[in-house]
């Protein structure tokens, strides 16, 4: 895919960074702006949109290495814009690509959302870093569960916060889907959701939760063909077709098992994520899949076995209880014959 990418590993990169930290955010945040900028200066043109500076911003770790795959290939079918690949977990991914670097970032830890029923989430709030890129003029981030099926350059020509809305988000009031949004990033926007962050609440108990309590209704509204869903198709049945962004919330489509009940029938969108896969990448997803399915059954015949096991003891003790019965039985015989005939 073209030449090596930068790569901005720091030896002092952080594994995680505690969200009380707001001086320890602030300084990380800084020094990812400086170390973006000196990459895009040295772009030249090829860095700027209509004289504004612009990049795509990404977040890659070792769960998501197929997906950020494709939404790169993906991405690049339909742009040659800057990329810049945040990379998480202690991740280090090996991709090449023109106009492409590569940045460590520690996790964000928020204390007061371990253990809550979105755990799952806890690795997304490394998505908060986007906000560091003061000296961009406009980024477009995407979750790497994303695939891009036409071009979508012009987010670049907007300002502000910009998402599409989460049709399917259990709450009282409109909630923007943090999979995909568009922002132009300030000292100011990025100083007070990194010192407000230890008090901010989420109810997903993850970034979106936060982003959409930190930005309240200061949000331009995206039609949802630029984060459409994959869990929609059953309620707009077709409507995929006219995505410009494929969101694989829920079951991603590089595993073999499906979290929720009926997933079977979105089984045509997973095959359009699958056709962007090269050969390694299927040769990958093979392999990931025959591991998922080997231990599967290794776990379904230990518990077949214990199962076994459990019920040869249950009979032995069947056959225990029925033995004392007779005996118990032939007992009372003798007893009532000796009452009987003395």
């Amino acid at each position: 895919m073209g030449a090596e990418p930068l790569s901005i590993v720091a030896a002092t990169v952080p594994a995680e960074i505690d969200a009380r930290d707001t001086d320890a955010l602030l300084a990380f945040a800084s020094y990812l702006d400086r170390a973006a900028a000196a990459w895009l200066d040295g772009l030249g043109p090829s860095a700027l949109r209509n004289g504004r500076r612009v990049a795509y911003v990404l977040i890659g770790t070792a769960e998501y290495a197929l997906g950020l795959d494709v939404l790169l290939r993906s991405l690049r079918a339909t742009s040659g814009a800057p990329i810049l690949i945040l990379a998480a977990g202690g991740w280090r991914p090996a991709i090449a690509g023109d106009n492409l670097a590569v940045l460590a970032v520690p996790e964000i830890l928020k204390h007061d959302l371990e253990g809550s029923m979105a755990a799952r989430f806890r690795r997304t709030l490394t998505k908060l870093w986007a906000f560091s890129f003061v000296s961009l003029d406009r980024l477009v981030f995407l979750d790497a569960d994303c695939l891009v099926r036409e071009p979508i350059d012009d987010l670049f020509d907007g300002a502000g916060f910009a998402a599409a809305p989460d049709l399917l988000c259990n709450q009282a009031f409109p909630v923007f889907n943090s999979g995909v949004f568009a922002l132009s990033p300030d000292a100011a926007m990025r100083r007070s959701l990194f010192t407000r962050l230890p008090a901010t609440p989420s109810f997903d108990g993850g970034d979106q939760g936060i982003l959409n309590a930190f930005l309240g209704d200061d949000i331009a509204w995206l039609p949802i063909r630029d984060n459409y869903m994959r869990t929609y198709e059953p309620i707009l049945r077709g409507a995929a077709g006219a995505a410009r962004v494929l969101h694989y919330a829920a079951k991603k489509p590089w595993t073999a098992q499906s979290e929720t009940a009926g997933d079977h029938a979105l089984l045509e969108l997973d095959d359009v994520w699958t056709e962007k896969l090269d050969a390694a990448g299927l040769m990958q997803l093979v392999g990931s899949w025959r591991r998922s399915v080997a231990e599967a059954e290794t776990a379904s015949n230990a518990a077949l076995l214990k199962l076994h096991a459990e019920i040869r003891e249950l009979r032995r003790r069947n056959s225990r209880l029925a033995t004392l019965v007779g005996i118990v039985a032939l007992l009372q015989l003798a007893l009532l014959g000796l009452w009987l005939f003395g």
